[in-house]
């Protein structure tokens, strides 16, 4: 019975290191993850791009507003041409006139406005990028800390089925045991190692994500200090749906190319209206006039009239169908942001229950089940093919907590960066009766 006891004591020990595990660490000194979004947000290329492409659009204001280029001439008078010579017109006259382009009023105003909603537009789509960022770093991050638990769960599991083939190895030796248990016990362990090499690949691809979500750089001993809060109340769907209206980064892109082409469609019924055209000459020596020198004044307009059903008329409907197209666009947007909110609470709220479920009833269950065999094991009344078995199923159950418990804190950084806030979390402390976002939330933001 030697070899039943030293391996119901080695994994006995197994036990209390995977009960150990369970124990909520010390907080770090510093916020891993606010670290990681800061430097995202700062180098990550992509956003590097979309603020030049801000910046081009603001300088597109004065642009707008600012008047036709001005024309200059000059006309040599009396010229002969049988006889020509460029020199007569200093004792013939000359002549030099300026005009200048003065569109309609109003029109300037709103090619200015236009040009002011296409940048709220890029800077809408910014903050949109600015918002996804932040939720993918997050669950990029919270994958990784994921990855690293279940790789420490895998080991001290690993553990124990090399401590159970040992001890089934020694009673198969002794003439106790079976051929069958040493072989389930190496297959568990051969598995076991298949999963760990698995992990390891889950674990590289998200570091892989991070570094390319922060620009190139990552520093892997921040991610050891990732912690995964174990799942609060999320806030009430209704409450995160009456947010959306207040400032959801993606309804506020398609509500601004919607003002663009409102702008847009002014600008086209506008087009109409004549354009006024003034201008200023000189006239030095001119003979047909006695030679002396004169001063001229000139006032015109445009005809748009000549062009109302070639080029006037097809662009105020073009204008009014982009205009009725990106109303449809909006109303498709604030649906189916709708719909990625509902669904990713249905979703936090789904690994909340599970979580709570293993935590406070299956994982206890579980571990009650593996010591009770384990202990029956021990003296013989549990086969070895019990004990694997519901060894496997605490190390499940574990497996299941930390998913479900990592599964929430993604779902919730998809909530946030639906509706653009930087955390949820104060929120969601709070139960399903408070606010989504607090208004000092709203300011920060």
């Amino acid at each position: 019975m030697k070899p039943i006891a030293a391996v119901v004591g080695t994994l006995a020990m197994v036990v209390a290191a995977l009960a150990c595990q369970a124990q909520t660490p010390e907080a770090p000194a510093r916020d891993p993850i606010a670290t990681l979004v800061k430097t995202a947000i700062a180098h990550n290329p992509t956003l590097a791009a979309q603020r030049q492409t801000v910046r081009a659009a603001l300088d597109r204001l004065p642009q707008a507003k600012a008047l036709p280029d001005p024309t200059a001439d000059v006309e040599l008078m009396m010229l002969s041409v049988n006889h020509f010579n460029a020199g007569d017109a200093l004792s013939k006259g000359v002549s030099v006139g300026v005009t200048q382009e003065l569109p309609y009023p109003g029109k300037r105003k709103l090619r200015e406005e236009k040009a002011r909603r296409q940048a709220a537009a890029a800077q809408a789509d910014l903050r949109v990028m600015e918002s996804e960022l932040r939720g993918e770093v997050k669950a990029a991050a919270y994958r990784y800390a994921l990855d690293l638990r279940l790789l420490d769960l895998n080991g001290q599991t690993t553990d124990a089925l090399k401590a159970a083939a040992k001890g089934a190895m020694a009673l198969y030796a002794s003439g106790g045991g079976t051929q069958t248990d040493v072989l389930l016990a190496q297959t568990a362990i051969t598995q076991a190692d298949k999963e760990r090499l698995d992990l390891l690949q889950e674990r590289e691809i998200a570091a892989a994500r991070l570094t390319d979500l922060l620009g190139g750089s990552l520093d892997r001993s921040l991610l050891q200090q990732v912690e995964i809060p174990e799942p609060a109340k999320e806030p009430s769907l209704d409450g995160l749906l009456n947010q959306l209206n207040a400032g959801a980064p993606r309804i506020a892109v398609a509500e601004a190319r919607e003002q663009v082409e409102e702008r847009q469609v002014a600008i086209a019924r506008k087009d109409f209206k004549p354009d006024f055209i003034v201008g200023g000459r000189y006239r030095h020596n001119d003979v047909t006039m006695g030679g002396g020198d004169y001063l001229t004044a000139m006032v015109g307009i445009t005809l748009p009239f000549f062009h109302r059903k070639d080029r006037y008329r097809p662009a105020l409907d073009e204008a009014l169908a982009q205009q009725e197209g990106a109303k449809q666009e909006t109303a498709g947007v604030m649906n189916q942001v709708r719909y990625d909110l509902t669904r990713a609470w249905q979703t936090a709220s789904r690994d909340r229950a599970a979580f709570e479920l293993l935590q406070n009833g299956l994982l206890i269950q579980a571990k009650q089940a593996y010591e009770s065999s384990l202990a029956s094991y021990g003296v013989g009344k549990t086969d070895f093919t019990t004990l694997l078995n519901t060894l496997a199923g605490y190390y499940g159950d574990q497996g299941q907590t930390l998913m479900a418990q990592a599964d929430f804190q993604i779902a919730l950084a998809r909530m946030e960066a639906i509706l653009g806030v930087p955390s949820l979390q104060a929120a969601s402390r709070e139960g399903a009766g408070q606010p989504a976002v607090t208004p000092q939330d709203q300011k920060e933001h």
